[in-house]
């Protein structure tokens, strides 16, 4: 099911007709009436949260994989955003690709740029919702086009510098997706283009945001516990230096939060090489947290439950299994408004309780919430689930354990 036949199902099943869904988000019925046939506008996230809220449904059930003849769309889309808002776009439904690849003679303003940043954060709050596999195509059109824009568009030097920040904001948003989503490769890809594109904007702080995201693929989440396999080369060394990277270019201007996951992340990949170091990263994290010095931009997302996740991974990684299990146990109370997040923490937390021998309370964790658990299309999260379960299968007999691998058979 596309998103377009998602909402005109969903229209049906309210009674609704075009022209009353158009009435209340101030669009036309022919404006509806190509939202509903995947036009342009059903390729962004800005109007998709408009309907979502006028059907009243989550956002995260409009929001499909689509094909590479939907990143034209998006193009499209985009091409129309630049010279005003979602509702502007839905007017251009039947615009040519032609039109939608001709940038050149596109003025960019403060305006424009403000709206590609509100979808930068918007695929963020998405993968924290559903998880990055659904959302790739999604935010690598977005990239592509955001480049045509910063090659060919005509705008000022003020807005130039700004519509490269965001440019770089969202490369780094296409590689967590696409980390996210297992394909890791892309992701360092992305990561790579935004550290060169925020540098050459002299804009540290996005320059760290990629260099963090990045430290995350080379330390091996996925092999946390005896018999599971992830990276097949894991190199903490160079996590532990991309982190120290993203910390010395954020350093002066980068804010409480900006500087803490910089320093967090360091403390995961110190933590399998260097308890000491780590704990010094660990520190630094807490203190720059409780700093008020220095900017934060909004994408920084940092609330107290990814803190206590992220410092729960770190004595995870360094076998502390106690001090893990007690931030892990803390992330997940606190983490309720998130729940991809909240899952994030039991996975961990269950990798806790079996790196410390109790498989049993590992797999009464997941299988209390197992409709959770597995209701995000997360490939990232999913090998973690895998890992889990390989590791757990040596102890069937157990009663919790029997009733998991069952769980798991069926929904395989």
């Amino acid at each position: 099911m596309t998103t377009g036949e998602a909402i005109r199902r969903i229209r049906k099943s309210l009674g609704m007709t075009q022209a009353e869904l158009g009435a209340l988000l101030n669009f036309s019925q022919p404006a509806i009436s190509g939202l509903e046939n995947d036009g342009p506008a059903a390729y962004d996230v800005r109007t998709l949260r408009l309907v979502a809220r006028a059907l009243e449904v989550p956002l995260a059930i409009l929001v499909v994989e689509s094909d590479e003849e939907a990143d034209v769309d998006r193009r499209n889309f985009f091409r129309a955003a630049a010279f005003g808002s979602a509702g502007a776009a839905m007017a251009v439904v039947g615009a040519t690709s032609s039109a939608a690849t001709n940038t050149a003679s596109i003025q960019v303003g403060a305006d424009d740029v403000a709206e590609f940043a509100d979808s930068v954060n918007e695929i963020h709050e998405l993968d924290l919702l559903v998880g990055g596999d659904r959302l790739c195509r999604l935010a690598a059109g977005n990239v592509g086009y955001l480049r045509q824009l910063l090659d060919t568009a005509s705008y000022t030097d003020q807005v130039g510098g700004a519509l490269a920040t965001v440019t770089a904001e969202m490369m780094t948003a296409a590689g967590w997706v696409h980390y996210d989503a297992g394909r890791g490769q892309e992701a360092r890809a992305f990561y790579a283009d935004a550290v060169q594109t925020a540098t050459e904007a002299g804009d540290g702080i996005s320059a760290a945001h990629a260099y963090m995201n990045a430290s995350a693929i080379d330390l091996d989440t996925g092999s946390l516990v005896a018999g599971a396999h992830g990276l097949r080369h894991p190199q903490p060394q160079k996590a532990a230096n991309l982190a120290q990277a993203a910390q010395n270019v954020a350093r002066g201007r980068g804010g409480p939060k900006v500087r803490a996951l910089a320093a967090l992340r360091e403390a995961q990949a110190q933590a399998v090489m260097d308890r000491a170091a780590m704990e010094r990263a660990l520190s630094t994290a807490l203190r720059a947290y409780d700093s008020g010095r220095g900017y934060d931009p909004d994408w920084v997302w940092l609330p107290q439950a990814e803190l206590d996740g992220l410092v729960g991974i770190s004595y995870l990684f360094a076998a502390d299994y106690p001090r893990a299990e007690q931030h892990l146990q803390n992330a997940i109370d606190a983490a309720a408004p998130w729940p991809r997040e909240q899952v994030v923490w039991q996975l961990y937390l269950a990798h806790a309780y079996i790196a410390a021998g109790d498989p049993a309370r590992a797999c009464a964790l997941l299988t209390a919430d197992s409709a959770t658990v597995g209701g995000f299309t997360s490939t990232r999260l999913q090998r973690k689930v895998d890992a889990i379960t390989t590791a757990v299968r040596p102890h069937a007999a157990v009663p919790e354990v029997q009733q998991f691998l069952e769980q798991q058979a069926v929904r395989v």
